[in-house]
């Protein structure tokens, strides 16, 4: 394969307010982002149809307020004509990450909640195509979200007013005033991948415990970036 190109999409927010959960991504309103639509068929082909996760939990609320990558190949296809042989190539979505940015509500440190009162930024949905997997993909969406991050802590966590920064967080049942993020990172890990975010720097919360999302076995795994910050 060679070298994939990765594109990055900004929180998509409204426009993916048409986007039909029940749906695959190819059947989506035409104001749906293009990107978008690209994450989404490498998640549905990865959770839905290789994992079983129903279509329409695949969507969620986090996803209008993420940060999403997905990783393109090449393809070439080739067809004849005239007795000769054309060769198109084509981009395939087959990779994608998201980063869904603080505030994140807080609870027990149990079932995939954490008891943290530090703002953190929460990396999820990696996903490879089987064809593409052992090529370092998924390696290098962590370490492409994980650097831009690094670097972007004012688009992360903007400055907000008051009024409304207070109207967001009481929306997301979080009463108390909104802390700078410091470069915490936590993952919501598929219990059988944890070795790739531990080869990454991530170390597993044992006090999370292991919990069931949609039928899989998940545990939470934390990193802590140096981030430039204001």
């Amino acid at each position: 394969m060679s070298t994939p190109f990765i594109a990055f999409l900004r929180p998509p927010g409204e426009s993916v307010e048409k986007y039909n959960p029940a749906l695959p991504p190819h059947e989506q309103d035409a104001s749906v982002p293009q990107r978008f639509r690209d994450c989404m068929e490498v998640r549905v082909e990865v959770f839905v149809k290789g994992q079983k996760v129903p279509l329409e939990n695949e969507f969620d609320e986090d996803d209008a307020r993420s940060f999403h990558w997905v990783a393109f190949a090449s393809v070439s296809t080739g067809s004849h004509k005239g007795g000769r042989k054309n060769s198109q190539t084509s981009q395939l979505p087959v990779a994608t990450i998201r980063l869904v940015p603080p505030p994140h509500p807080a609870s027990s440190s149990s079932a995939g909640l954490t008891a943290t009162k530090e703002p953190y930024i929460k990396l999820g949905r990696l996903a490879t195509l089987p064809a593409y997997r052992r090529l370092g993909l998924a390696r290098l969406l962590i370490n492409t979200a994980l650097e831009w991050a690094k670097d972007n802590t004012i688009t992360i966590q903007p400055m907000l007013p008051p009024m409304t920064r207070e109207a967001q967080l009481i929306g997301r049942g979080i009463g108390e005033p909104q802390r700078k993020w410091k470069g915490l990172v936590l993952v919501h890990a598929q219990l059988g991948i944890e070795e790739v975010y531990a080869k990454r720097g991530f170390v597993t919360d044992k006090e999370m415990g292991t919990w069931d999302e949609e039928g899989i076995p998940h545990i939470g795994m934390w990193k802590k970036l140096q981030v430039y910050s204001i």
